[in-house]
């Protein structure tokens, strides 16, 4: 029997015969909403077996959770035919030098659904919407995997990116 995901107005079938990440409007890009949620956990638990991440999906769905009911965060879903194809996450933060400053935390697009497209919409919808909240700039990071597998680097510059140079650290703290 086909497992039933529910998006509010309409259920949506997965089998092998049925795509399993089926939206309910016909925009290109929407911002994920209640109802969409579930087909971005979904595209971003494969985005990060697939790269490789350690983060476990309960983790990425509390964390998507946060993230949708902060309005300094913006999630979108990729739809084409009906089917959510690719999600981004944003988010944004307050610095001294830049002032409000946006970051593509995730970008992920459906391998069979690559070189169509959708990441360059998704990142310039990002771009959109990081305007609207008054920032002076939109970084990304890139990891060395991603770059190595998926020449991150030459995508983003076409996109307008530029690299800075700087290296970034980080440190787990304990909550």
């Amino acid at each position: 029997m086909p497992t039933v995901i529910e998006t509010g107005q309409s259920a949506m079938r997965r089998n092998a015969n049925d795509h399993p990440y089926r939206a309910t409007t016909p925009e290109e890009i929407q911002a994920v909403t209640d109802q969409t949620k579930r087909a971005a956990i979904e595209l971003l638990v494969r985005f990060f077996r697939e790269e490789g991440f350690a983060t476990p999906p309960s983790r990425i769905e509390e964390n998507l959770e946060r993230m949708l009911s902060d309005p300094a965060c913006w999630c979108a879903l990729a739809v084409k035919d009906g089917v959510a194809r690719a999600v981004i996450t944003v988010s944004t933060v307050l610095y001294v030098e830049w002032g409000r400053l946006g970051e593509i935390g995730d970008l992920y697009v459906l391998p069979e659904h690559r070189r169509c497209g959708l990441a360059r919409r998704l990142v310039e919808r990002a771009k959109d919407w990081c305007r609207a909240q008054g920032c002076t700039a939109v970084s990304v990071t890139i990891t060395p995997s991603g770059e190595q597998r998926h020449r991150l680097n030459r995508f983003y510059a076409t996109l307008g990116f530029e690299q800075t140079g700087r290296r970034s650290a980080s440190i787990k703290l304990s909550v």
